[in-house]
């Protein structure tokens, strides 16, 4: 008989979809969702693969798991951490205990336990009331990053250069009823930490590992396109375009970052910023990484989902080698900051002829109407091939002269109309 396995699923997870090609066909899977418009949405289809129950209470879903007698719990959403860590203590399952998804939630709590852990010491400040404000300048000088305690996909994130308009952005952000992923949330300031040169790609990777009783192994290490501003990805794609050298030096940066936090068990995406001196950590996180699995899936045929879910019920699944094999990517284009109507994308069908191109799929179509924001909100992604990274760099800069984004701007109601239309290089800048 299959075991059990709880996924606690929410907003920012890997697609149900995907949650059931890696698990279906050989667990038993129970879900576990918090009411919000998303899960609620997602309910009809989570439903097709097994049982959903819904509750804010982490002791009420436990109580109604038991009859389940689960053997293991996973989740896949940052979003979820906390709760999944409430529900396994709860059920008395393995999970990152509440001290450790403490420190891979909260920004700041991070920051602290890896700068005790001599690991990393980039400069960092907790911004809980504006007048914190002063204080925190005062520590990481600027320029700096800006960014909620508890956040992600680079929601309501900023680089600072002014002391004045960075105290506006703090009054504003704090005014909010949720700045990140939990309502009332503090802030934190960082050190900017300038990157260096590399060319086509960005100045930053990821490292992806698996954990399994303490021991950390590597998968791959991702390569990204550059950021648009302020702090907006644009893609990644396995192997890294990094020397061995800089390359190891990154992992063991990000080994000793996972080991620092207490992570005993699941997957890890651990991101790593290149500057002139070095590897230095943005950030760890204590869950699949956007994106992630499908690289795996092509690149090494392995699913990260259902590795993950083997190792939360404790099997010894193998993995393969580090990857540093052919290059596959992912390439997506941001919204513009601005509130827009997006009136059209042109030259697909001219990418979609590119022997490098796999996949051309959109995610908003003429008509759709575009919030703006610093949030990474992609409108279409682009997937392919090459052989190496410099053929793999010649692909990205022809998808990204070819594609045309056209947009009609009002900046404010009765305001008149504009319109512009730019590149997939230019688009970032809008």
């Amino acid at each position: 008989m299959p075991k059990t396995l709880i996924v606690v699923y929410a907003d920012g997870a890997a697609h149900p979809g995907d949650i059931a090609v890696g698990l279906a066909s050989w667990a038993r899977c129970v879900f576990v969702t918090e009411p919000a418009d998303h899960t609620r949405a997602m309910e009809p289809l989570l439903s097709q693969f097994g049982p959903v129950i819904t509750t804010g209470s982490a002791a009420e879903a436990a109580a109604r798991l038991r009859p389940y007698v689960p053997d293991g719990l996973v989740t896949y959403s940052e979003r979820a951490l906390r709760f999944a860590a409430e529900v396994a203590s709860a059920l008395e399952l393995p999970f990152h205990d509440r001290p450790t998804v403490g420190r891979l939630t909260d920004k700041w709590l991070q920051r602290d336990a890896l700068r005790a852990a001599g690991v990393d010491t980039v400069r960092c400040h907790r911004i809980a009331t504006e007048n914190d404000w002063a204080r925190a300048v005062a520590d990481t000088g600027l320029p700096a990053v800006l960014k909620p305690a508890h956040g992600g996909g680079s929601r309501n994130t900023f680089l600072v250069t002014d002391v004045g308009e960075g105290l506006e952005l703090v009054r504003g952000l704090l005014s909010e009823e949720r700045p990140g992923l939990v309502a009332g949330g503090a802030l934190v300031l960082e050190e900017y930490l300038p990157g260096r040169d590399l060319g086509p790609f960005g100045d930053y990777v990821s490292v992806e590992s698996i954990v399994r009783q303490g021991q950390v192994t590597d998968i791959a290490v991702t390569g990204k396109f550059p950021m648009v501003p302020p702090f907006r990805e644009t893609g990644r794609f396995w192997p890294s375009p990094l020397e061995y050298e800089e390359e190891e030096r990154a992992r063991e940066l990000a080994r000793r970052s996972v080991e620092a936090l207490g992570v005993r068990s699941g997957l890890t995406h651990t991101e790593i910023k290149l500057t002139p001196d070095g590897p230095r950590l943005i950030e760890v996180n204590g869950r699949l990484g956007g994106g992630i699995n499908e690289l795996s899936v092509r690149a090494l045929g392995l699913n990260l989902i259902e590795l993950a879910g083997r190792t939360a019920l404790g099997e010894a699944v193998p993995t393969p080698d580090f990857y540093r094999g052919r290059a596959y990517f992912q390439l997506f284009h941001p919204a513009p900051r601005r509130a827009s109507t997006l009136l059209g994308i042109e030259g697909v069908e001219e990418v979609k002829r590119n022997a490098g191109v796999t996949l051309y799929r959109p995610y908003a179509k003429a008509g759709a109407r575009l919030p703006g924001g610093v949030q990474t909100q992609e409108l279409d992604i682009v997937m392919g091939e090459a052989p190496d990274v410099t053929e793999l760099a010649t692909i990205a800069k022809e998808v990204e002269a070819t594609l045309r984004y056209r947009f009609a701007f009002a900046d404010e109601p009765g305001a008149a109309v504009t319109e512009s239309s730019v590149t997939g290089a230019e688009l970032g800048a809008l």
